[in-house]
């Protein structure tokens, strides 16, 4: 099993073994602890590839999936904030963020 960076709202990063399709693993914490964006090495053709030397397909790939995870592309982004946006009392328009993060 290769060793992967994954993140815990409460404790930060962290590494451990995981298996290729584990997106996510509970922290010691008992939370769940996201895998961050290029961790672990792409295997090649068989061979390892330096983690300083990372594969740009595995790296696009990587990207789109945790842009899929969070905000998603431009235009969910843009949708996110058209779908809750509001006038407030001064007349100027507002986007509620709290509701924003609790879609993304």
């Amino acid at each position: 099993m290769r060793v992967y960076a994954y993140r815990c709202p409460a404790h930060g990063v962290f590494e451990r073994e995981g298996g290729l399709d584990d997106s996510t693993t509970a922290c010691d914490c008992g939370q769940l602890a996201r895998r961050m964006p290029y961790s672990g090495v792409p295997n090649l053709k068989g061979e390892t590839v330096s983690k300083g030397i990372p594969d740009p397909v595995y790296r696009q790939e990587a990207e789109k999936r945790e842009l899929n995870r969070t905000w998603g592309d431009a235009s969910r982004s843009m949708e996110l904030l058209r779908a809750h946006r509001y006038e407030g009392a001064d007349g100027q328009m507002r986007i509620d963020t709290a509701a924003v993060m609790r879609e993304s």
